[in-house]
Order: C-alpha cells, then sequence, then structure tokens
C-alpha cells in the first residue's frame, strides 16, 4: 500500500470536501427548484381557479347590472368586443361591428315599443360600414315613431366606440362619455387604407407612375367616400349640431379623413364639434358595472373551458372545441389564415368604418 504524506491527505481531503459540498449544493439547488415549481404550479392553479370562478361571478354582475339599467320601460343593446390581439372572440364576443350582430340588435329594436327608451352601450373599435349603417339607420327609425320628448335613444361609451362605433353613437339623441373615453373620425376604410388615401397616392405619384391596381381602388374607394358623406348626414342626429356651424359641418368634418383614422375624440373634443355630449349622467356607473362584467367574462372564458373540458374528460366525455374548424379542417382562428381572410376581404373591397 502507497503511503502519503501529510500534505498530500490534506489535499485529497480538500478534495473530497469540495466535491462533497458541490454535490450538496447541486442536491439543494434540485430541492429548491422542484419546491419553487412546485409553489408556482400551485399558483398557477390557484390563479386559474379564481379566474374560473371570475366567469361565473362576472356572469352574475353582467345580469344584476342590466337589471339596473332595464327599469321604467328601458331596453338595453350593446356591442361589447374582444379587444385583444388573438384573432379571435373570446366567449363569442365579435371583435368587430359585423353582420350577425347588429341584425340581433335590430331584432331587439324592431320589438321595442314608441314608449321605450333604449339605451346603446358601445365598447368597439369599428368594423364593417354596411352593418354599422344598419344599426344606426334602425335606431332613427325608432327615433321617428318614439313618444318620447327627451332621451329617447341614449349611447354611452365609459372606454371607446371608434369609427362606426362613433356612426352608431352618433345616431342617438345623446353620448354619455366616461372622461378618458373617447371617439373617432368615421371616414371609411377601402382595401385596408382611408379613402383619402388613395387620391393622395395617386395626385403624389401620378396617374401613369402608379399601378393599375391602387389607380382603379382610388376610383371605387372616391365613389365611396362621396356615398359615405351622404350616409353620415343622414344618420347623424339633428341634436348633434353645433349652433355657429353649418347644418353638415359635423357628418363632413368626421367623414373627410383629414384626420388619422385612429384619432382619438375626447368629450370636449367632441363637444367643441357640437357633438350633444355629457360626462354625467346617473346611469353611468351601473353602464360601467356592466361593460367591466362582460369584459372580465370575455377575458376568462379560456379558463372557463377549461374546467369544462375537465368535468367531462372526468365524467368519460370529450371536451367541446373551443374553436370551429373552417371548411379546408384547419382552425379558422389561427393568426396566419385571419390575416389572410383580413387581406381576402380587403381586396374583394369590404368597406370598414
Amino acid at each position: 500500500m502507497p503511503e502519503f504524506n501529510q500534505t498530500e491527505i490534506w489535499i485529497g481531503v480538500v478534495v473530497v470536501a469540495v466535491i462533497a459540498s458541490v454535490m450538496l449544493g447541486f442536491a439543494i439547488s434540485s430541492v429548491s427548484h422542484a419546491g419553487q415549481q412546485a409553489k408556482r404550479k400551485k399558483k398557477y392553479l390557484s390563479l386559474n381557479e379564481k379566474r374560473q370562478r371570475d366567469y361565473d361571478t362576472a356572469e352574475d354582475d353582467l345580469d344584476d347590472a342590466r337589471r339596473k339599467l332595464e327599469k321604467h320601460n328601458t331596453v338595453v343593446i350593446d356591442l361589447i368586443h374582444d379587444l385583444g390581439d388573438d384573432f379571435v372572440g373570446r366567449d363569442q364576443a365579435e371583435q368587430q361591428i359585423a353582420f350577425d350582430e347588429a341584425l340581433q340588435n335590430m331584432s331587439v329594436i324592431r320589438e321595442v315599443d314608441e314608449h321605450s327608451r333604449i339605451i346603446v352601450i358601445l365598447h368597439t373599435l369599428g368594423g364593417y360600414a354596411r352593418p354599422a349603417q344598419m344599426l344606426a339607420t334602425a335606431l332613427k327609425d325608432h327615433l321617428r315613431k318614439s313618444k318620447i320628448r327627451k332621451d329617447r335613444v341614449v349611447a354611452y361609451v365609459p372606454y371607446v366606440a371608434m369609427s362606426g362605433g362613433t356612426m352608431i353613437a352618433l345616431a342617438c339623441d345623446k353620448i354619455v362619455m366616461g372622461r378618458s373615453a373617447s371617439l373617432g373620425p368615421i371616414d371609411t376604410i377601402f382595401g385596408s387604407f382611408p379613402a383619402e388615401a388613395y387620391k393622395h397616392l395617386v395626385d403624389e405619384k401620378g396617374i401613369l407612375a402608379t399601378q393599375d391596381l391602387f389607380v382603379l381602388l382610388a376610383h371605387e374607394a372616391g365613389k365611396y367616400e362621396e356615398y359615405a358623406k351622404q350616409v353620415s348626414r343622414e344618420i347623424i342626429n339633428e341634436h348633434h349640431k353645433a349652433e355657429d356651424k353649418p347644418e353638415n359641418f359635423l357628418a363632413d368634418h368626421l367623414s373627410a379623413g383629414k384626420m388619422s383614422h385612429s384619432q382619438a375624440i375626447s368629450a370636449k373634443d367632441a363637444h367643441d364639434l357640437g357633438v350633444n355630449v355629457t360626462l354625467k349622467d346617473d346611469l353611468m356607473k351601473s353602464v360601467y358595472e356592466y361593460v367591466d362584467a362582460r369584459i372580465r367574462m370575455i377575458n376568462t372564458r379560456i379558463e372557463k373551458d377549461e374546467a369544462l373540458a375537465k368535468q367531462q374528460e372526468q365524467h368519460g366525455g370529450t371536451a367541446p372545441p373551443t374553436t370551429e374548424p373552417s371548411d379546408d379542417g384547419t382552425v379558422a382562428s389561427s393568426p396566419d389564415r385571419m390575416l389572410e381572410r383580413t387581406i381576402q376581404q380587403s381586396l374583394r373591397g369590404f368597406v370598414r368604418w
């Protein structure tokens, strides 16, 4: 057996001690990491369960707020959209003004008698021009048959009602806005760009230097711009008019395309333009409760679906799909497919407000 001197023995002891310390450190780190993972998982499950409960609570809050608003022969219609960036509306919420939602609300408006008030709650960035126009026209039709003298149809905008949402709001007798809320211009978006932009493009480059497609779009957009101005003049309620401005000033100003389509119009800006707008209203607190509850339902729907899916799996069933497959079998909520669909719609001339 070889003999070791004292120095070599101490070196060996130190090496063994270092190795043992490193291994102990790894063991402690692994236990700590596992503990942190367990805590994170527990926190996630707790938050997930809370969000599941939040959906049911929000649904109850929405019903309570509706009951507060629908008193004294008052009917509520709403356009509360999913303003997220997931290319798919959660909890069956639309992401923009579209025909299905507009037609559903128009059906409600037709059933309202001449002695009823209508509250229109808006939380939207706009959408397609035609359904927005149809819904605004339905509100004007109700105004013509209404036997109520004041505030027959009132629009509430707690946060945002841009573009087509502004058009619908302007069809009402009065607009009640939150202090941070905004309206927007009502110029048309044709093929993904404001109609006015095509005219500027052709004017700047010259017709011979501009691609044929854009020249044709500019021609078509110009025609629709004139039509949109006419529609705006017809739809905007007579209560929205500044005393020192021409009769059609508001309609022409908002539809002229001189402002950015995303430009926010505050309550003060709207008042200066002649809009019959106010920040004070007895029902605004209930309107906030209504919209906030609906937004919470939209934001927690995924957790609700997961909970339902787990329940079905536990009972031997299959979970329902959260998105509908398209005709070719792919999921319609795919961002690429939704973007492709948006581009195709724009090229086919779908016009947006």
